[in-house]
């Protein structure tokens, strides 16, 4: 009886310790979803000439230097950091204008360029007097009326090519 016992009390845990727990079973017979395959994207790759770009990237640059040079001046009595960001970015976009200009044009926008970078240093200065504000402000109003009646698209279409 005793050993009955204990085949019964022995029986009884090893059920309820296989049975305890719904993980296990809920496992079992959960259906597991289907993988879908991904369908790969299609990738189509144009052949465009540099030449007929030449255009619309000499506009983008233009534009680009329009937007910084007007914030530059906009900036002149504002923070450092700003203005020799916007300082920056106008003479990036210059000199991208530059690179496809033809040979007449680059050298009449080298005259400007050497002008705008003569104001560089004093950009830079952590302090900037009233009268350095007004003068490079004034400089910098002159310089984008001459390269805005000059060097719009319509004025140097004829001029732009790619230089490598």
């Amino acid at each position: 009886m005793h050993k009955n016992r204990i085949l019964i009390c022995a029986f009884i845990f090893l059920l309820s310790i296989s049975f305890t727990g719904c993980a296990g079973l809920q496992r079992k017979f959960v259906r597991k979803k289907k993988k879908q395959e991904k369908i790969a994207p299609v990738v189509t790759t144009f052949d465009y000439s540099k030449d007929l770009r030449v255009d619309e990237l000499y506009k983008k640059h233009y534009l680009f230097w329009k937007t910084w040079q007007l914030e530059l001046i906009e900036r002149m009595g504002g923070g450092r950091k700003k203005r020799i960001s916007c300082y920056d970015y106008t003479m990036k976009h210059l000199l991208d204008m530059k690179k496809y200009l033809g040979e007449p044009k680059e050298e009449e926008i080298e005259v400007v360029v050497k002008e705008i970078k003569s104001i560089d240093p004093a950009i830079r200065k952590k302090r900037l007097s009233k009268n350095k504000q007004y003068k490079m402000t004034r400089l910098l109003e002159r310089t984008f009326r001459q390269i805005e009646k000059r060097f719009s698209y319509n004025d140097v279409k004829d001029f732009l090519e790619l230089k490598k």
